[in-house]
């Protein structure tokens, strides 16, 4: 049989001689308790949370700022210059044809090599310039299409004399700068071809249009 293990129902003195009872804790204040967090570098949480460590601050972001350089007093600042395309057609001389057919090139490719070059540093003037008439070629093959760029000022102050009503077509306000240009490119490209042919001509002055015997002026 087992023995029965006697039930304590009052206190040992013998058996509690021999326990090690520890202090009772008293709660600390709350104003006492965060100075002493504050030496220790902690912030105090809310009630019944665990003690939170200090947050950081925050680190500044710093953005690279652009060097704003100021323009110099007395240096012109450049301009956005608005242009307007134009539709042209230009075509040689009569003149003109007998030596582009001469020349052992297409007449077709001198006149829009002269229209490249007649317009590479070209720029409208902002005064009317009546159309020349001297009498064109009569191969269609010869007339050449392109656009260009004209600058919007001019064309304005063209159309105000010239075209009010805006009935007129820009080409027709534009021509008696540019053909002229383009005739005198014509010229210079044949005598350069002469010269491919024959090196000990002489080069003389750039050849200047001048008028046919007629007076027809295409539309």
């Amino acid at each position: 049989m087992r023995k029965k293990i006697p039930t304590i129902t009052r206190p040992d003195p013998g058996y509690a001689a021999g326990l090690k009872v520890s202090a009772p804790v008293e709660p600390q204040p709350r104003e006492e308790a965060r100075s002493d967090l504050e030496g220790t570098g902690q912030t105090p949480a809310g009630e019944g949370s665990e003690l939170m460590p200090p947050e950081r601050p925050p680190t500044p972001h710093t953005e690279a700022v652009p060097d704003v350089v100021d323009p110099s007093p007395g240096v012109a600042q450049p301009q956005s210059v608005r242009t307007r395309k134009v539709d042209v057609r230009v075509t040689a001389l009569e003149r003109h044809a007998a030596d582009l057919n001469a020349c052992g090139i297409n007449p077709a490719h001198v006149v829009r090599a002269a229209l490249r070059r007649a317009t590479k540093q070209w720029q409208l003037e902002p005064e009317f310039v009546s159309p020349k008439s001297d009498r064109t070629a009569k191969p269609s093959s010869w007339r050449m299409r392109t656009t260009v760029a004209v600058e919007v000022e001019a064309l304005t102050a063209i159309m105000a004399t010239e075209d009010p009503l805006d009935v007129c077509s820009k080409w027709s306000l534009i021509r008696g700068q540019l053909e002229p240009l383009v005739w005198m490119q014509i010229d210079a490209i044949l005598v350069e071809l002469r010269q491919d042919f024959d090196p000990g001509e002489r080069t003389g002055a750039m050849p200047q249009c001048g008028r046919g015997p007629g007076d027809d002026v295409e539309p």
